[in-house]
């Protein structure tokens, strides 16, 4: 018994030890599917859902991570275990990304359909790609009439896309390119008929419509709960993106830049007079003055650019009473002012501690690690829109300071 207690105990704390690790780190649950595509084949890595019929012997090529499947937009594609679908029935989270060829028409990336039925709409899952309005459109219909649309602007200036569809109970959430499109409560589930099949690059749909898929798919996962806005940012992979946010240093720091995977043959800096070696893709960088730096990667058929910009300011430029803290803030998942905290903590020396009060007194959020930023949240409850008081204790210059002032979240 005492080996059993010992046993029960030891498996609670892995669980908390796991679910805390993704707090702190954001570590991501295993998928329930995962076609990664790594080993160059169009199978579950899991090998749970091994029905899977592929056409045209797809080509294997670079991706996000590691390998990603190609298809030609002529005679390939994979009709998945059809067993899929019933993922979709209760909560999930499906994402993957993909890329692109040049094309005039509607392209079918992913669908769940009755096989041969283009006549009737229910009972369907459609993710298409328009090129002429560089959209995405994800389609759900339950029956004629009942449907579900989100449309989502493809970021122009990136090769690889990125979507992510949630559904948590009757709430149904898009994600594309790492922006929030829009969620919608239905009050409804979309179940998928008995009979319908889950398709990759194609539909039943094709050649009425819209073309096959031509270009690259990734990491295509299906988990079976809905992620939160924290899952939904470990999600993504930084495909030829520079991971550094904008930053102010003083005068002789360095910054070492961190970029994300790249299947580019070519990148170039648009400035490298200041780095340690100017062939780098991940240069060491020594501003003598605020700088814009801009790295393009040349994947010969697509381009993408990103930038960083390093502020640099001297000890005479500081004014150690000017904490810049928001006077408000919306954490409602949509990637824009959804954390409160510090702007300019590279004017402290040493954080003593920020704290966060509701309007009673209640202490809601502490920390002292400078990096770290209050979600809205408090014993993971969601904090209704009010007012709040924050306190910074910090030394500047060698001397200790004490920061007081309110704020009010948005929703």
């Amino acid at each position: 018994m005492r080996g059993f207690i010992k046993f029960c105990f030891n498996t609670i704390l892995l669980i908390f030890s796991l679910l805390w690790s993704f707090q702190i780190y954001g570590q991501l649950p295993v998928p329930e599917a995962n076609f990664s595509f790594d080993n160059c084949m169009i199978t579950d890595e899991n090998g749970i859902y091994i029905d899977n019929i592929v056409s045209g012997s797809p080509e294997c090529v670079c991706g996000p991570s590691s390998n990603a499947i190609q298809l030609n937009g002529v005679d390939q594609f994979a009709e998945l275990d059809p067993d899929l679908k019933d993922l979709f029935i209760e909560d999930f989270t499906l994402s993957f990304y993909f890329w692109v060829e040049d094309t005039d028409r509607p392209t079918n990336i992913f669908s769940v359909k009755r096989e041969d039925d283009c006549q009737t709409r229910d009972s369907t899952m459609r993710i298409q790609f328009f090129p002429l309005s560089n959209t995405i459109e994800i389609d759900l219909v339950k029956n004629l009439g009942d449907n579900l649309r989100f449309i989502g602007d493809l970021n122009p200036d990136i090769c690889w896309h990125h979507i992510v569809l949630i559904k948590e109970d009757t709430r149904y959430s898009a994600y594309v390119d790492e922006e929030f499109v829009a969620s919608t409560d239905l009050g409804t589930s979309y179940e998928m008929a008995d009979t319908s099949i889950v398709y990759l690059g194609t539909s039943p749909c094709v050649g009425f419509s819209d073309n096959l898929f031509d270009g690259r798919i990734d990491e295509l996962q299906f988990y079976d709960r809905a992620f939160n806005i924290t899952e939904v940012q470990a999600l993504d992979l930084n495909p030829d993106e520079i991971i550094n946010q904008d930053i102010t240093v003083f005068l002789g720091e360095s910054v070492q830049i961190t970029t994300g995977g790249t299947c580019a043959s070519n990148f170039f800096w648009n400035n490298t007079e200041d780095f340690d070696d100017e062939n780098a893709l991940e240069p060491l960088i020594t501003p003598q003055q605020t700088e814009t730096y801009i790295l393009t990667f040349d994947h010969g058929t697509c381009i993408t650019r990103d930038s960083v910009t390093i502020n640099v300011v001297t000890e005479e430029d500081l004014n150690c009473d000017e904490l810049l803290l928001p006077k408000a803030f919306t954490p409602n998942g949509d990637g824009l002012n959804d954390s409160y905290g510090i702007s300019n903590g590279f004017l402290i020396d040493e954080l003593i501690y920020f704290e966060i009060y509701d309007r009673w007194g209640a202490k809601v959020f502490e920390t002292v690690d400078i990096d770290t930023k209050w979600n809205g949240t408090y014993k993971s409850t969601v904090m209704n829109p009010a007012t709040f008081v924050y306190k910074v204790k910090y030394t500047c210059n060698n001397e200790e300071r004490l920061a007081v002032g309110n704020f009010s979240i948005i929703r």
